[in-house]
């Protein structure tokens, strides 16, 4: 008999520890937003044009943080003293991003960022192509002549307009960016102010709601 109750008693605390979990466990919903945007920027005198992904998520319902990558090429005529052929510099740059919307309303969110990371400068001769063995075949690039590996603080601003309503799922916006680069570092060609410039950028933003199961004591 009392093995019996001594069941029902064990029975009956596990009933309320489950129906107090479930109870403490609430789902948190915070945005992630993802940018795909065409870029202009000056570097060693040139005009760059390129690609820049943005990967941000809302820590906190203004304040976004997040990594950004940035890819632009050109064919340059200047050859830094370098016996090679025709010049090509290939333009990296990886970023932190930590973003603080001072404006959101349903249509119009303004934005002031700053993104530090490295940028990295890769001067190559595209008359000499040499082989790398990919997975899906060969594939011919440049040869290095000399790589800057710099470091760089982007202060800026971002407007964003929503063009297409997702109930907060799938919002896309269209958005601009403007910042400006401050490059640090010695460069094995160019001087350090060539890498100093403006950014501007156009594109697509994708804006959507995740939820988390949090539990709480």
């Amino acid at each position: 008999m009392k093995t019996k109750h001594l069941l029902v008693i064990i029975a009956f605390f596990m009933a309320v520890s489950s129906k107090a979990q479930v109870a403490d466990s609430v789902k948190v919903y915070h945005e992630m937003a993802f940018d795909f945007v065409g870029m202009q920027t000056p570097l060693l005198t040139k005009n760059f044009f390129g690609i820049s992904l943005d990967l941000k998520s809302y820590v906190y319902p203004k304040w976004a943080t997040g990594v950004n990558f940035s890819y632009s090429q050109k064919i340059i005529n200047n050859k830094f003293n370098y016996n090679m052929g025709t010049p090509i510099v290939q333009y990296y740059e990886i970023g932190w991003i930590n973003q603080f919307d001072f404006v959101q309303t349903n249509k119009l969110r303004l934005a002031a960022s700053l993104t530090t990371g490295i940028a990295i400068s890769r001067l190559a001769d595209n008359d000499d192509k040499i082989e790398r063995h990919g997975k899906y075949g060969n594939v011919y690039v440049p040869r290095g002549i000399a790589t800057d590996n710099l470091f760089i603080i982007e202060p800026g601003f971002e407007t964003s307009y929503k063009i297409y309503n997702g109930n907060h799922y799938s919002d896309i916006y269209i958005t601009t960016k403007a910042k400006y680069r401050f490059a640090f570092g010695g460069p094995k060609y160019g001087d350090i102010s060539d890498f100093n410039g403006s950014y501007i950028g156009i594109g697509l933003s994708v804006v959507g709601l995740v939820g988390d199961i949090q539990k709480h004591n």
